[in-house]
């Protein structure tokens, strides 16, 4: 049986196909109207990956995402993922956006994840993300100043508040990380700080990447890894004196360029290896006297004693046992309250340092990198920001212009 074909009529053909190129036509507008009309066009970002580490292996085939968030919802509105080229390159297609959403950058490495926010009107710019390769060892780690504040003495409890601010460095090319895996490990072999006997109350915060706080018998001891850079912590807790005395041997695993303790003017006189009283400050409505002491080699211990601290009465000594918890949550919300204004102060003290290191470290060597005359540029504005001295929006449009500075200058060393 032979096939069977089928002829439409020549009129009735050539109506089907101008019906059919029409149809093509109309879908090819609509879709080139969708595309050009649709409300998140989508952009490109790009960039590269690359190891800080000397001779530390190629950042290939790493992974690399982008966070799409929306900061007046505090919520992740779209995440998009790729893995880097041999060359650690990478691209991201993402939905373009406008403020108040901008761009999360992260890098995984498997080791931490570093990351740079990027506002709308910069994500056309090539972005640098640098990784390391880690290590377990401690030596590269320093504290530049450790600023202790006593905002809060309750003679009648017999307890006082502290408030601490410490600057880290990690002066090397490899990001610390602690092996908490290792059956040996011990407090020498973590970022440890020392804190006096019977302390309690104990909150740190940090800008350090996210990590735990474990308790040890000196202190604590943080799991936080610790890329190459400089970063703040800021410790708080209560702790006990008796007869007027506070003692606590304030040893520093990590030595300190400069050590600073204020204590409430009247309240007390502060001793200890290298300190000495240098001037009086006001902070907040209060005057505090300041003990100041400079280059601590590492594991020194500083033996302070704080000596002349009110005592109780015979009356609050009668009415401690059965007060005592009411005297702890009174010295909880001093604290809280006397923070803000010693926070306040001890980062400019730590900052005014820094920048006075770094400026006198580029008059020393003879010479003045760009890169670090930006950072020193972004300390005092820093400094000029929390002091009022400029509105929010110049600080930002000031301090954006300076990072992207400093983006560009490591990117174009790098090529």
């Amino acid at each position: 049986m032979g096939n069977i074909v089928y002829r439409l009529p020549t009129t009735r053909l050539s109506v089907f196909v101008l019906l059919v190129i029409a149809a093509v036509l109309v879908l090819h507008q609509s879709a080139r109207f969708a595309l050009t009309q649709s409300p998140e066009e989508a952009i490109t970002i790009t960039g590269q990956v690359v190891n800080g580490t000397e001779g530390g292996k190629s950042p290939a085939d790493v992974t690399v995402f982008v966070l799409v968030v929306d900061e007046a919802e505090e919520a992740i509105v779209e995440r998009v993922e790729t893995v880097t080229e041999l060359d650690g390159t990478f691209a991201l297609k993402v939905a373009e956006v406008t403020e108040p959403r901008f761009y999360r950058v992260v890098v995984d490495d498997g080791v931490y994840t570093p990351y740079v926010d990027v506002l709308p009107e910069d994500a056309h710019e090539e972005i640098t993300l640098t990784v390391y390769d880690s290590t377990t060892s401690l030596d590269e780690i320093s504290v530049t100043t450790y600023s202790m504040v006593i905002p809060v003495i309750d003679g009648s409890a017999g307890v006082l508040g502290v408030l601490a601010a410490v600057n880290l460095v990690n002066s090397g090319d490899t990001v610390y990380l602690a092996d908490l895996t290792d059956p040996a490990l011990t407090g020498f072999k973590l970022l440890r700080f020392n804190l006096p006997e019977g302390y309690q109350e104990l909150t740190v915060e940090s800008d350090l990447p996210s990590g735990n706080v474990m308790e040890i018998n000196t202190g604590f001891a943080i799991s936080n890894p610790v890329p190459p850079g400089e970063y703040n912590m800021v410790i708080s807790y209560t702790a006990s004196f008796d007869g007027g005395e506070f003692i606590y041997p304030f040893r520093l695993p990590f030595g300190a360029e400069s050590v600073s303790i204020l204590i409430p003017e009247d309240d007390g006189m502060v001793s200890g290896l290298g300190l000495q009283q240098v001037e009086t400050v006001t902070i907040g409505d209060e005057r505090y006297v300041k003990y100041e002491g400079s280059n601590y080699e590492r594991s020194t211990e500083l033996g302070v004693v704080i000596s002349g601290l009110p005592e109780p009465d015979l009356q609050s000594q009668v009415l401690e046992f059965f007060e005592s918890v009411q005297f702890r949550i009174a010295i909880i919300v001093s604290v809280a309250l006397a923070m803000i204004a010693i926070v306040a102060y001890v980062v400019f003290a730590s900052r005014r340092h820094q920048v006075a290191l770094a400026a006198v470290k580029m008059r020393s060597s003879g010479k003045s990198d760009a890169r670090s005359v930006t950072v020193v540029a972004i300390a005092e504005l820093d400094e000029k920001h929390e002091l009022g001295k400029i509105d929010d929006d110049e600080y930002s449009t000031r301090r954006n212009r300076l990072m992207r500075e400093i983006i560009n200058t490591e990117a174009n060393q790098l090529n």
